[in-house]
């Protein structure tokens, strides 16, 4: 896997821009419709539902991984960013802690997805091996509810599934089965990385019903963090893409905008907002969860819309 270097971070981007607000203004000067101090009326977000599990959301997600920041969420639930991406190992639990405190006063209205890491040991097969799994991943759960301040979380994801024996671990698929049966999730499915070998064991799994997995214009990211760098094969995920899309299962899709920004056919100036429209044209794309960490970026992003 050969490491590409990133031509524009969003970052830089948006320091370089006349366009953005600066991050530090305060959520009661921006609540006030912060996109009209650039000339936009407020968006309105085309929704889409995903795949079998009926669940009709916004197509542009929020991301809340890389932020702590109350009134960043509050500005982005007011302008229709009501699926809220999060996850159990984001800022030690205190991001599920910080999105749960915001909507406890309006769960109906959002939907939240969240993500558990799960650790197959040697001897998985074994009874103890899946009694550990159980108690592990139940202990998990209950932390992500508790947290969330809800009883029940509408998407729940396998953290990176590092391959396609996790869809297959027979413990992990009945937890999902049972917690959907007692109403404590809508839908189950998993994160990952690695993405052609276990799309094609999702697609060969009636079982799961929502994948997450990067995907842009470029068919690469560079982790803005980390610095860990990812290259796909675009046309065969697009194949299996389309063929998860056929058996019904829902598509969310993150490194949106990590591959930089973007001009349709290279005409006009390169946007981040330029970048989420490419994977939005895609109809097998439910939603593209986009990771915000400031004013600047999410007025950027809405203007996808």
């Amino acid at each position: 896997m050969s490491k590409r270097r990133k031509e524009i971070t969003r970052k830089d981007f948006l320091k370089t821009s006349c366009m953005g607000l600066t991050g530090f203004i305060a959520y009661d000067v921006l609540k006030n419709n912060p996109l009209n101090l650039l000339g936009q009326d407020k968006p309105r977000l085309q929704t889409r539902v995903l795949g079998r599990t009926g669940i009709r959301t916004p197509a542009l997600g929020f991301g809340a991984a890389r932020t702590m920041e109350p009134s960043l969420l509050k500005a982005a639930l007011d302008y229709g960013m009501t699926f809220i991406d999060t996850g159990r190992s984001y800022f030690n639990g205190n991001n599920e802690r910080m999105v749960g405190e915001i909507v406890k006063g309006i769960r109906k209205d959002v939907i939240i997805q969240s993500k558990m890491r799960v650790n197959l040991r040697k001897g998985g097969s074994t009874v103890e091996a899946a009694q550990a799994l159980r108690k592990e991943m139940g202990s998990t759960f209950e932390a992500s509810l508790k947290a969330l301040q809800t009883d029940y979380i509408d998407i729940m994801l396998i953290h990176e599934a590092g391959g396609p024996e996790v869809l297959k671990n027979e413990t992990i698929m009945e937890f999902f089965s049972k917690a959907k049966k007692k109403g404590q999730i809508r839908a189950h499915g998993f994160s990952c990385h690695d993405e052609i070998e276990i799309l094609q064991a999702a697609n060969e799994s009636a079982f799961w019903d929502i994948i997450m997995l990067p995907f842009n214009h470029k068919g690469s990211y560079v982790h803005m963090l980390s610095g860990a760098s990812k290259e796909w094969d675009q046309p065969r995920v697009e194949i299996e893409l389309e063929r998860a899309h056929k058996n019904n299962l829902g598509m969310v899709v993150m490194k949106t905008c990590s591959a930089g920004p973007y001009a349709p056919q290279g005409v006009g100036q390169p946007t981040f907002a330029g970048a989420i429209r490419w994977v939005l044209d895609h109809a097998f794309i439910g939603v593209a969860v986009v990771a915000i960490s400031s004013f600047d970026e999410m007025v950027e992003d809405l203007k996808a819309l």
